[in-house]
């Protein structure tokens, strides 16, 4: 049947144009694989297989800030691999059952953390400016940095909603201090993220490449359109659509996985 993979289309067509104005696009996007057929375990790291050519392209429009923070590239790699492939292995450990019992809670917390998007993006930027003026110190590339960025990495590789934010907060609570070079650094580590899931998905055979490649092309043009028309569209309204989708996911997912089996 035709319909399931032009569901996944037309997600990822809407998921690809409000990444490209205000981020959110997994909720369109993972709910649609779920839909497909896609059991919900490999439907989250297939989802995020799918918006890799998105995360890819915005890294290339970066590289010249990457190139200045290079030394430091090679930690927060190390750092983002390794966690990023903890939580892949523990995605799969969990099982289709189990993820989907996890899947109310994982997606709450991813709506309400892009509910308050801007409040943490503000802290960010306002600590970058605080650091800048109060101290020329590097970032910090000790234990400490790295237990932080590998927890949020963790959650990047089990379930990733969110985890843009997560990894924000993460950079700046270790010290850099530019919020474009953060920027950057950000959409590299989510690439890095994304490439663990690939290779644990690619050696367990659990990608549905059907439905990734779909969502690949359709991110991408969604991302093209959004991307021009971001300066005329009312932020704020499409921020709202995909908060209420959120929340409606998780209303959806709580009577589905907790609520419905007691039914039977």
């Amino acid at each position: 049947m035709l319909a399931p993979y032009a569901f996944i289309l037309i997600a990822a067509l809407a998921a690809g144009f409000v990444n490209a104005i205000a981020g959110g696009g997994t909720f369109f996007t993972y709910p649609a694989f779920v839909a497909g057929g896609v059991l919900p375990a490999f439907a989250s790291g297939s989802n995020n297989i799918g918006l890799w050519p998105g995360n890819a392209m915005a890294t290339l429009a970066y590289r010249q800030e990457l190139y200045a923070v290079r030394a430091d590239l090679p930690f927060l790699s190390a750092v983002t691999l390794i966690g990023s492939g903890i939580g892949t292995v523990l995605l799969l450990a969990v099982g289709n059952d189990g993820f989907a019992r996890l899947l109310p809670p994982l997606v709450l917390f991813a709506t309400l953390l892009f509910t308050y998007a801007e409040r943490v993006r503000q802290w960010v930027l306002q600590r970058a400016q605080r650091r800048g003026a109060a101290s020329q110190a590097g970032p910090s590339r000790g234990w400490g940095a790295a237990l932080g960025l590998g927890v949020v990495t963790i959650y990047g590789g089990f379930f990733g909603g969110g985890v843009n934010l997560m990894v924000m907060a993460s950079l700046s609570l270790m010290g850099y201090q530019n919020i474009q070079q953060t920027n950057a650094i950000k959409n590299y580590l989510a690439v890095l993220i994304i490439a663990s899931v690939f290779v644990v998905f690619l050696i367990q055979g659990s990608i549905a490449w059907p439905q990734v490649i779909i969502c690949a092309l359709g991110a991408m043009s969604g991302g093209f359109v959004g991307a021009r028309v971001a300066k005329r569209m009312p932020v704020a309204w499409l921020r709202a659509m995909v908060i209420a989708v959120g929340f409606a996911l998780t209303l959806i997912y709580t009577w589905q996985y907790w609520i419905k089996p007691f039914y039977r």
